[in-house]
């Protein structure tokens, strides 16, 4: 955050941000007009003595201001002043740095371990990040090799910290229901050779064209299940077989049969996550899932990231032209809450810059962000190798997530051997942030990032980030989310009375 900033919502309200005070107000026009000269060097009293003396009103944005006004906003402006409403903070350092011994740490501490299970996949989906409209490589038929998994598990549960005593194992692909071997055998691996010391929660995201075949075991093991869908057959028709052939009447089929065979797993483990483009809306794919399956999906926007510049163009027209935009629908907001998209961004701006949430008691008695400069960040909002997760591919490639390009390995998995070096590891990411860290120098959402290092092109010569935002656009932003705020006062007092407890 550079400097307090002021704007104004669509229904005329003034406001002023401080950074120094984490604090937001209503804010007369007058006072940005002080704080403008005051930031240029003009003496306030000299300035505004012309106005006292003759009493003719000062004129701002064709808005005429009697002089007894002129001279209670700029008391009130000098009254803030002092008490450091409009202090520019420290900037943030962005010069931190990741240790080899943070990457051990956290590799011992690892909460999440994904497997790609195996690489093919029963779906050709027009939008898969394997098309060609991404800088990817071809997805070819590799499995995961269980003896190497084993290794790698081993390894991983040797060097566990003694305070970590749960992990979560995932299944991931291509589709993973179609090496149901491998994730079988890992399962039983695990609960014969580690229960003593470790527990384990078991997931996977499924197509689900191969879901009613696997529900038993599924349920057995207590298995949170992730299907994607896309809402009905029309919204789900990027969403095709290997033969183009539209794959929405067999998951649904294979959804029912779930549903009747095995009641509480379907309502307690199972979740449907939707991918939103031009085909679909969010209203539309919200009422299709409760209405057809009781269910609240987990919505994402179509990914834009890596996108090829060849296919740019073909990309949006395919894709994104026509998208429509319903994620202000105040009824849907109201309902879903925290679950809505919009909600949770108006929770975070919330907390971020009004001054009036608090995560501790020390929060309350000091500025929100008066000491930031002491402290060395890192660029972006970038998970720290292994601090959460750490995806292994069927090629033996180990990446900080699954949604990680495979240029960016931090390890190696080869004959049973797990390849990972917390020097070589912790140098890559710096480097990384090195890359980017000028461009975030220059956000004003630097200190709220929302962007992966990795999503940036920073592989390339001319990094970019789609969520930068200079003062300009930041102010436009505080505007249109606390315009809606503004709109929707209920859903706002119901945030402040529900939604940051827990």
């Amino acid at each position: 955050m550079k400097k307090p900033v002021f704007f104004t919502t669509h229904n005329g309200n003034s406001y002023c941000y401080s950074p120094f005070c984490n604090q937001l107000s209503l804010c007369h026009p007058l006072l940005r007009y002080f704080f403008e000269l005051d930031s240029a060097g003009t003496d306030l009293k000299i300035h505004t003595g012309s106005f006292r003396k003759t009493q003719r009103p000062l004129v701002l944005d064709k808005i005429s201001y009697p002089s007894r006004e002129v001279d209670y906003q700029l008391k009130k402006y000098l009254f803030l002043k002092r008490n450091r409403l409009f202090k520019i903070p420290k900037e943030i350092s962005l010069n931190g740095k990741l240790l080899p011994s943070r990457v051990a740490g956290d590799l011992s501490r690892i909460q999440q371990v994904i497997f790609e299970t195996t690489e093919e996949c029963n779906l050709s989906c027009t939008y898969c990040t394997y098309s060609k409209f991404y800088v990817n490589k071809a997805r070819g038929k590799k499995k995961f090799d269980p003896a190497n998994a084993k290794k790698a598990l081993e390894y991983l549960l040797s060097i566990r910290d003694a305070s970590s005593t749960h992990l979560i194992i995932s299944f991931y692909g291509g589709e993973p229901l179609k090496n149901i071997s491998f994730i079988r055998e890992i399962v039983s691996f695990v609960q014969e050779n580690f229960s003593e010391t470790q527990t384990f929660k078991f997931n996977l995201t499924t197509n689900g064209l191969l879901l009613s075949k696997h529900a038993d075991f599924l349920s057995a093991n207590d298995f949170d299940v992730s299907v994607s869908l896309d809402g009905d057959e029309n919204n789900n028709a990027f969403r095709l077989l290997s033969d183009t052939l539209p794959s929405h009447a067999m998951v649904v089929k294979n959804l029912d049969f779930v549903r009747s065979r095995y009641p509480a797993f379907f309502e307690r483990n199972l979740s449907i996550m939707a991918v939103l483009h031009n085909r679909n809306s969010f209203s539309e794919v919200h009422e299709y899932f409760r209405s057809r399956f009781g269910k609240v999906p987990l919505t994402s926007v179509i990914s834009t990231s890596n996108i090829t510049e060849e296919n740019r163009v073909e990309f949006s027209n395919t894709f994104l032209d026509g998208m429509q935009n319903d994620f202000q629908e105040s009824a849907a907001m109201l309902e879903l809450f925290l679950a809505h998209p919009t909600v949770k961004e108006l929770a975070n701006a919330i907390e971020k810059y009004t001054g009036i949430v608090f995560k501790n008691h020390l929060q309350i008695i000091s500025a929100g962000h008066a000491n930031e400069g002491t402290r060395e960040f890192v660029p972006t909002a970038t998970c720290l190798p292994f601090s959460m997760r750490v995806f292994l591919s069927a090629d033996g490639a180990i990446l900080p997530c699954e949604h990680i390009g495979r240029n960016f390995e931090i390890g190696r998995l080869e004959n049973g051997q797990v390849q990972i070096n917390p020097e070589t590891v912790s140098a890559m990411f710096n480097r990384n942030f090195a890359k980017i860290r000028s461009l975030c120098n220059q956000c004003f959402l630097a200190d709220n990032c929302k962007e992966c290092v990795f999503n940036t092109g920073v592989e390339t010569d001319n990094p970019r980030c789609d969520f930068f935002l200079d003062e300009d656009k930041f102010k436009k932003t505080l505007s249109n989310i606390f315009s809606l705020i503004e709109k929707n006062m209920p859903l706002y007092h119901k945030l402040l009375k529900e939604g940051y407890h827990g």
